[in-house]
């Protein structure tokens, strides 16, 4: 299985030079934690969390209307290709010890983002329908 089929399409993005408060903003309207950074061509430049905007902003004071993006977001983020194997992601996930990888075309440009929790979500539902498929078996 790849990548491409478990990863959160169209993820919410932002550019570099939105504000933090924008930034809040859309991720409540969203509901959503995690937003990509990205530049006028669409390819990633970083990643800005809710954990980024309190500890990098609010804890420092910075006037969220006033602060950018690009001065908090975690920059070069972590990418892997939209058919890269699902086994491979998790251990660039492991060796670059990150939790979110940010999903690319062929062309550069993001097109999905992959959690933690969308392995796991995976792995449930591989889980599940073994378990089906099993049953089946079993009264056959």
């Amino acid at each position: 299985m790849n990548v491409g089929r478990i990863c959160t399409r169209l993820p919410e993005t932002t550019h570099l030079d939105a504000s933090v408060l924008a930034a809040a903003q859309q991720m409540a309207a969203q509901e959503v934690g995690t937003l990509v950074v990205t530049n006028s061509g669409g390819r990633p430049e970083g990643i800005v969390t809710d954990r980024d905007i309190v500890v990098r902003c609010l804890a420092e004071e910075l006037p969220p209307q006033e602060t950018t993006v690009s001065e908090i977001m975690t920059r070069a983020p972590i990418t892997v290709w939209e058919d890269t194997e699902v086994e491979a992601a998790l251990e660039t996930m492991a060796d670059k010890e990150v939790r979110r990888l940010v999903v690319l075309d062929d062309a550069e440009r993001v097109v999905g983002i992959v959690s933690l929790d969308d392995f796991l979500e995976g792995i449930m539902a591989a889980s599940e329908e073994i378990g089906r498929l099993l049953r089946r078996q079993v009264h056959v």
